[in-house]
């Protein structure tokens, strides 16, 4: 009959200067689109690098702008920084020994997006306000070849899963150390969801059980470092290729911690 005493791990609420970091890491992306704009818009090993490394700044961007550093979402973030970073190296280290890999990404991300769009063609009730836009991503599919000339791969792209590639790049560390433990978050284990909404019964009568924590008490650690650490590493693959002026790279770097 006694009441729960219920108690949580606290943690700091990241006060970086997130947005100054945001600021100099955009400069970086507008010096990088001028130089595929202006000199190589055809290039599709710049479109690819581009595309995936933009696609990482919008994440970072997006733990900045909504302050996800010390949430679940954040962790979502640093997961893809990671995969995309891997992703990266893997096809740059792969480049040679596959002549077309640049346009092979791109034709396998499609083909996913045409398998999604064969499958609603299968629904005879789609919902208007799904999130899902499926005639859009049917003009997408569209793009730059007729989908009949489009395969859907439902393996990993290059038959290996992320955790290959991550051998294969030697980031293994970078795998079993980070990745790995946000993929708990983004897949819903249990471990994810105890650490992040349940909280622990300090009361020995209750055998110290746990509690829903529908309240959004207990917060995470922040991401922030992990966001700055896995994006600096993604510029500095960029730099060696495209030599990244050292007035902006030297800006970021300054936001790196130990």
């Amino acid at each position: 009959m006694t009441e729960c005493e219920l108690f949580l791990i606290h943690y700091e609420e990241e006060k970086s200067e997130t947005d100054s970091y945001i600021k100099h890491l955009q400069e970086i992306f507008v010096y990088l689109r001028e130089l595929f704009t202006k000199i190589s818009p055809l290039d599709n090993k710049m479109l690819v690098l581009l595309g995936i490394t933009t696609y990482s700044f919008k994440r970072v961007k997006e733990v900045s702008d909504h302050k996800l550093s010390n949430t679940i979402g954040g962790r979502s973030s640093v997961r893809i920084l990671i995969e995309n970073y891997i992703m990266i190296k893997y096809l740059l280290q792969n480049e040679n020994s596959r002549e077309n890999i640049w346009k092979d990404f791109q034709e396998y991300g499609i083909g996913q997006y045409k398998l999604i769009v064969e499958r609603s063609k299968e629904q005879p009730n789609i919902r208007d306000n799904s999130h899902v836009n499926y005639k859009y991503l049917d003009i997408l599919v569209n793009d730059f070849k007729h989908e009949f000339f489009i395969d859907m791969d439902t393996r990993y792209f290059d038959n290996k899963n992320i955790r290959d590639k991550a051998k294969f790049v030697d980031e293994k560390d970078l795998y079993g150390l980070y990745y790995d433990y946000d993929s708990a978050f983004e897949h819903g284990l249990w471990g994810a969801i105890r650490e992040s909404s349940l909280l622990k019964c300090n009361n020995p009568l209750h055998h110290y059980h746990c509690v829903p924590d529908i309240n959004d008490e207990q917060k995470l650690k922040s991401v922030w470092p992990d966001c700055v650490m896995v994006m600096n590493k993604t510029i500095k693959l960029l730099d060696e290729i495209y030599g990244i002026p050292d007035s902006l790279l030297r800006r970021i770097l300054e936001f790196e911690t130990e």
